[in-house]
């Protein structure tokens, strides 16, 4: 009587990814990273932008300070912090119609391609409060 080992069964079936199973799942991850590639840094020079204005926003002789002079500062940190697709000149600084002070207007869009003819497009439109007067 020939006898199978206790862990071989002839019912059982083998488990497992072919290699078919394989290559799709490989490029499922790499169309995700190809997304992930491309909008991230959308996302990073956003918040760096945000980032930037909140920093303005605090500044005590904010006040004070011309268009020319919040538009120097914004595009010094710009130029520090690697913003390239937006310059300070793109910001508008102007008096708020509701009498709240000065606001500045955060417009742009950033649209980059994913492959042969594919965008993705960030489109930002925002009004921030400076300070009050």
């Amino acid at each position: 009587m020939i006898q199978t080992a206790p862990w071989k069964h002839s019912n059982d079936q083998q488990r497992g990814m072919t290699v078919i199973g394989m290559l799709l799942l490989l490029i499922v991850i790499a169309f995700a990273a190809l997304i992930a590639m491309k909008v991230v840094p959308m996302y990073i020079e956003y918040y760096t932008i945000k980032s930037t204005i909140e920093t303005i926003r605090k500044e005590p002789q904010l006040a004070q300070m011309s268009t020319q002079d919040i538009h120097n500062a914004i595009q010094k940190r710009f130029d520090i912090g690697y913003v390239d697709r937006v310059t300070a000149r793109d910001l508008k600084v102007r008096q708020d119609p509701n009498g709240r002070g000065r606001v500045l207007e955060l417009i742009y869009n950033d649209e980059r391609e994913l492959f042969y003819g594919l965008y993705v497009l960030l489109k930002v439109n925002e009004v921030i409060l400076l300070k009050s007067n």
